[in-house]
């Protein structure tokens, strides 16, 4: 054991004594975390703006109140002029209008005091966000109780509110945005890239050099060496993992979820997936050139394929299956699993168990092919 502990440490040892490595591991993670976090928008459900035109049929005392209730909400309000409600209504609405509108129709005012029913016209373009559309329903819908109660008890003003309400949907999952989607993702993406760039271009360099082939010179056996070299790529993950942790933490902010066991059950199966590849792509090439190329767009494949430039949820379904082809996107859905939905250890029991697949297969590969006298 402490052969192999020996060989592993050693191997990390060499990662943090070259510079290119020092970057990609401490420095870049804070970058594209930072970029990928302000493009892919924010984490804060309160600091989403929703589109809506509103077209005023009358500009009555309580038609006037009712758009200034609306406005209480998270909508971006733009006024209509009165013909918008006949064009929306034959889907004729312009490309520059927004992709909602509301219709306060003339009798709003005397129809609301006289208690009649009066029906308010939501029309929404074919292109429209469906999510941000049920918001936008969900929110008219509060407006016009706020309205009606105020009529009926007397002035109630959003901002003195009492009572404030929490909405979820049962079998809907909101699709992580923001630092929600970057931090996971930039931490499967940099996990993969460090760990294969520099796990498959350092064996090849020990294998051309021969030094491979002078410690199996050494007492160690042929084990102690593939766990070794195992186990200095397992190292290189796990430190490019603490920094996520640590950033996130720290820097972030980041709520990594209520499961420590859950998200731990995610991780150490990514760290020794990332090792088992980094080990195997310095056995399928003898140019660390060629491995350290390979290695690159193999990452960069997987990270696109498995979600971590955008969420998986966005894409057709075919290529969401697809994309599980890769390890990449099964450590996203735990991840997302723990961080976005609460899940906990047994809602990703299934992904750990796909991941140490992942890991016991390129790990077998990779013994097979590994010869200490090559």
């Amino acid at each position: 054991m402490s052969r192999i502990l020996t060989i592993a440490v050693n191997d990390l040892r060499l990662m943090l004594k070259d510079r290119s490595s020092l970057f990609w591991v401490f420095i870049a993670p804070f970058l594209w975390v930072g970029l990928f976090g302000h493009i892919s928008g924010s984490n804060d459900a309160s600091a989403i703006r929703i589109s809506l035109g509103v077209v005023m049929g009358e500009e009555t005392p309580l038609a006037t109140h009712f758009r200034d209730l609306l406005e209480a909400e998270n909508f971006d309000l733009t006024r209509m002029p009165p013909q918008a409600a006949d064009a929306g209504a034959a889907g004729e609405a312009a490309d520059e209008a927004p992709p909602r509108t509301l219709t306060i129709p003339a009798g709003f005012e005397e129809a609301v005091r006289a208690r009649k029913e009066i029906h308010l016209r939501f029309f929404q373009k074919k292109d429209a966000n469906a999510q941000a559309s049920f918001a936008a329903k969900v929110a008219i819908h509060r407006a016009v109780v706020r309205l009606l109660a105020g009529e009926a008890l007397g002035g109630m003003k959003p901002e003195d509110d009492l009572i404030r309400v929490e909405s979820s949907w049962a079998g809907v999952r909101k699709v992580p945005s923001g630092l929600d989607q970057a931090m996971p993702g930039n931490l499967v993406m940099f996990v993969m890239l460090s760990t294969l760039i520099y796990g498959s271009a350092v064996l090849a360099t020990e294998r051309r050099r021969g030094t491979v082939a002078r410690l199996a010179t050494t007492p160690a056996t042929r084990s102690d060496l593939i766990l070794g070299k195992l186990g200095g790529r397992a190292l290189v993950a796990s430190v490019q993992v603490a920094v996520f942790l640590a950033m996130g933490f720290t820097l972030f902010r980041v709520d990594w979820g209520s499961s420590p066991l859950g998200l731990a059950a995610v991780l150490v199966p990514l760290i020794l997936c990332a090792g088992a590849f980094g080990l195997l792509g310095g056995t399928l090439f003898s140019s660390p050139e060629a491995s350290a190329g390979i290695a690159v767009v193999m990452s960069l494949v997987m990270s696109a394929m498995g979600g971590c430039w955008w969420p998986m949820e966005i894409l057709p379904r075919w290529l969401q299956a697809a994309g599980h082809a890769f390890p990449t996107a099964w450590a996203m859905d735990g991840l997302h699993e723990i961080m976005a939905w609460g899940g906990g250890v047994g809602d990703v029991i299934g992904t750990a168990a796909v991941l140490l697949l992942f890991a016991l297969g390129a790990f077998a590969v990779a013994v097979r092919r590994l010869d200490p006298a090559a």
